[in-house]
């Protein structure tokens, strides 16, 4: 597995968010899709790219809890979710918070939906 340092000058100032989903960059010379957005390809070092959207659909790939300490104890449930494209081929994987009440509502695999959130990427569970 490789480990590249990037650096503050590499990172664009674009958003990489439109409402309830999330813009990545696909390069034109071998198909890398980077996420968030780059000036160059970690795998080809290209510079071309075309704006690729996924979501607001996806599904859990992991998840977790934690709790926040402050004068009550809020549990907090975040984990990974696969957004995927409109062509249902690409897909990328995204962290964030899950809007449920208890970890037993959670599932690998379930179908969860990106809200429209400009701070955090919070997701709802969808019923299939």
């Amino acid at each position: 597995m490789r480990s590249i340092q990037e650096s503050l000058i590499t990172r664009l100032k674009v958003p990489t968010r439109k409402g309830n989903k999330v813009i990545a960059r696909r390069c034109n010379k071998c198909g890398n899709i980077r996420n968030p957005p780059r000036t160059y390809c970690n795998i080809c070092q290209g510079t071309e790219f075309t704006e690729v959207i996924f979501g607001p659909k996806g599904e859990i790939t992991t998840y977790s809890s934690s709790y926040k300490r402050k004068a009550t104890d809020i549990q907090r449930f975040f984990g990974n979710v696969r957004l995927f494209a409109d062509n249902g081929e690409d897909s990328i994987g995204v962290g964030g918070i899950f809007n449920v009440k208890s970890i037993d509502e959670l599932e690998i695999g379930q179908k969860v939906e990106l809200l429209p959130e400009e701070k955090y990427n919070i997701f709802k569970l969808v019923e299939e």
